[in-house]
């Protein structure tokens, strides 16, 4: 069961937010490893098996970056290695995996904040400017549209080709050209076809809608409990508490242990919230 994702929109919206501004803005690699645990979690609430698959591509998003970074980033004062004058530090090797971190987890929270927010919660969020709103949720909503299309057409050139793939970089080039053509071809006549209907269908951005969404005790305590520990994570964050130092050499330069526990519960939350859920429902069919 998904309790977290129905909670109130504004809950939801403000946790994503939260959980995005923290691990894109605090550059500390507790932070950054506790939210990836924390969307990894919950990814397999949200996403199930299939989580796994961007579990691992979270790997190779983290090892794809901090490689990037040791290769043509020269910096620090603990030398691993020299190649032709070319220094290979472990200053530049640390700080590319805490980037890779960030980026992976900031990836996975917005495909699950793409699977708890839906069209309708995005609408009813920014309400107040209906075509920005219009216009968000058609993208959240075409972005899954895209991928399946795309997986559709380089399976449709498989057959075609009597399953063999190209060989050659010429010939792979060619495929993904051909690919890429298909899915624009079918993105503009999708767009043409979805403004025809809504023109047909009166749509009026305009119009006031009355929203069926309203507060329980259940998005109060969710919402003043998120509040209260990003709060306070942010506050030590401002007072110098949760500095790191990358370069020139690695060291914690001041760490509230309070605040990193903070946020690693934060993190968890939504994990937490469909966990509990989870077992109050097996305890009821079981009788207990």
């Amino acid at each position: 069961m998904r309790s977290f994702s129905k909670l109130h929109p504004t809950v939801l919206f403000l946790y994503f937010v939260m959980s995005l501004a923290a691990v894109l803005s605090f550059n500390n690699p507790f932070i950054s490893a506790f939210s990836l645990f924390g969307a990894v979690a919950f990814s397999f609430f949200v996403f199930g098996r299939s989580a796994l698959k961007r579990a691992g591509f979270s790997v190779f998003v983290v090892l794809f970056v901090a490689v990037f970074n040791f290769l043509f980033a020269h910096y620090g004062e603990d030398v691993l290695f020299t190649l032709k004058d070319t220094v290979f530090t472990a200053e530049a090797l640390f700080y590319g995996f805490n980037q890779g971190v960030v980026l992976a987890s900031a990836l996975l929270w917005f495909s699950i904040m793409g699977q708890c927010l839906d069209s309708e919660k995005i609408i009813y969020l920014f309400r107040f400017m209906p075509k920005t709103a219009l216009l968000f949720s058609m993208i959240l909503g075409f972005i899954p549209r895209f991928l399946k299309k795309q997986k559709e057409i380089r399976e449709a050139r498989l057959a075609l080709n009597a399953g063999k793939s190209p060989e050659g970089v010429k010939n792979k080039l060619s495929a993904a050209l051909g690919d890429l053509s298909a899915l624009t071809s079918y993105a503009l006549e999708g767009s043409i076809i979805t403004a025809d209907s809504m023109n047909a269908r009166a749509y009026n951005p305009s119009v006031i809608r009355k929203g069926r969404y309203k507060y329980k005790s259940e998005d109060i305590a969710a919402l003043t409990i998120s509040l209260l520990l990003f709060g306070f994570v942010l506050f030590q964050k401002i007072i110098g508490n949760l500095s790191f130092v990358f370069e020139p050499k690695i060291y914690i330069a001041r760490l509230s242990v309070p605040a990193a526990v903070c946020f690693f519960v934060f993190a968890l939350i939504p994990s937490i919230n469909d966990l509990t859920e989870n077992v109050r429902w097996m305890l009821y069919r079981s009788g207990a």
